[in-house]
């Protein structure tokens, strides 16, 4: 292919790239503003201030939304199918954070109230991160 007929292509390319990219976006924002709202204390304000075990909790909810996210845009068929998938994507980690928080009970917000770094941000961060892997390889075929 010459480069004449790459930059032909370019201007379609470039349009699927922006709109499953935005897509991306939008549902992992949304699936944090999800996370946000059904946790007992207002993270962005934590995060603000500093709070460790906030933000590795967070950060791990953030990289485990990501990744089946980018699985998703990578192997969808079309802006459809990317927002089914992004859906069922957001929804499995929002099950493993109330699957956490209900076998810890607790244990995080203590640790989010204390501003003390404890294994229950960490294992959290960490399970997050793990079954967004396993989402990701799930979708990714």
């Amino acid at each position: 292919m010459t480069a004449a007929e790459i930059l032909a292509y370019f201007p379609s390319t470039f349009l699927s790239f922006l709109v499953a990219f935005s897509l991306g976006v939008v549902f992992w924002v949304a699936g944090l503003v999800l996370v946000s709202l059904i946790t007992p204390h207002s993270e962005l304000a934590l995060l603000r201030a500093g709070n460790l075990p906030c933000a590795l909790a967070l950060g791990g909810k953030a990289i485990g939304m990501v990744l089946p996210i980018a699985a998703v845009a990578r192997s969808a068929a079309g802006p459809l199918d990317q927002i089914i998938w992004c859906v069922v994507a957001v929804a499995v980690q929002l099950v493993v954070h109330l699957v956490l928080t209900t076998l810890l009970e607790g244990r995080l917000k203590q640790e989010i109230e204390a501003d003390e770094v404890g294994g229950a941000a960490v294992f959290i961060a960490f399970m997050q991160v793990g079954a967004g892997i396993l989402n990701n390889a799930v979708m990714s075929g």
